[in-house]
C-alpha cells in the first residue's frame, strides 16, 4: 500500500459516518468512470471482474451497515 493510500484511509478514518456515506458515493463514481473510460480503451478480452451488479450490491451492503472495519480488509487470506 503506497504512502499516499495510507494516508488517505487515515482520513476517511477520521471522518464521520455521513461523511464516509459521502466519500463512498463519491469514490463509486469516480470507479464507475474510471472503469468506463478503461473498458473503451482496453481489449475486449480485459476483464476487471467489476460490474454494475457487484457495485449496486456492495453500495446497498454499506448503506445497511453491513461492513468491514478497513483494517481487516488487508489483514491477509485469513477472512
Amino acid at each position: 500500500m503506497t504512502g499516499q493510500l495510507t494516508q488517505a484511509i487515515q482520513i476517511a478514518q477520521s471522518l464521520s459516518l455521513a461523511e464516509q456515506l459521502e466519500l463512498l458515493q463519491a469514490l463509486s463514481e469516480i470507479i464507475q468512470q474510471t472503469h468506463s473510460q478503461n473498458t473503451q480503451t482496453q481489449p475486449t478480452e480485459y476483464n476487471t471482474g467489476f460490474s454494475t451488479e457487484s457495485l449496486q450490491r456492495s453500495w446497498q451492503q454499506a448503506m445497511a451497515g453491513e461492513t468491514l472495519p478497513l483494517s481487516q480488509l488487508w489483514d491477509g487470506d485469513e477472512h
